[in-house]
């Protein structure tokens, strides 16, 4: 499970950073995105989103599960982190204060520039930004990763 758990770890970063980077609209909307906002994104989150799969590695080689379930339990923050912002403001109307950090705009104002016009299957609740397939398919990503992380840790 540890090479499952790995692939997963670094695929859900690479997705992540290709989506940030890449323009391949309509999944999502990179050029609406300024560079600096692009930037930020990616040097915060990318580093981060690397952080579990250092971690699982490190533990396999130093037979230290311990790093391997700290490992899991921040991939887990992760998603919960992604969750937290993008399906709570859908769900019930609730903005994390993390949303916008450093953008000057609100979420509905963030997501009607950058997500809005990107693919979106759900159905609109009012006039409530709704998560795009992109951050779905991250999410997705991100959860069965952390699943796998804490899996892997367990058999080490």
């Amino acid at each position: 499970m540890l090479p499952v758990a790995l692939f997963l770890l670094i695929l859900a970063d690479a997705y992540f950073l290709f989506t940030t980077l890449v323009d391949v609209f309509p999944l999502n909307n990179v050029r609406e995105a300024t560079r600096l906002e692009r930037r930020t994104e990616v040097a915060i989150n990318g580093p981060v989103l690397l952080v579990p799969a250092v971690l699982l590695a490190v533990a396999a080689a130093a037979d230290l599960p311990v790093l391997a379930y700290i490992g899991a339990a921040v991939e887990l923050l992760i998603v919960l982190s992604g969750l937290a912002l993008w399906w709570l403001p859908y769900l019930v109307g609730v903005t994390v204060p993390w949303a916008t950090a450093g953008t000057g705009e609100s979420w509905a104002q963030l997501h009607a520039r950058t997500y809005a016009k990107t693919i979106i299957v759900l159905p609109p609740i009012g006039d409530r930004p709704r998560p795009n397939v992109e951050h779905m398919i991250l999410h997705t990503l991100i959860l069965v990763a952390a699943i796998c992380a804490f899996v892997a840790a367990g058999s080490l």
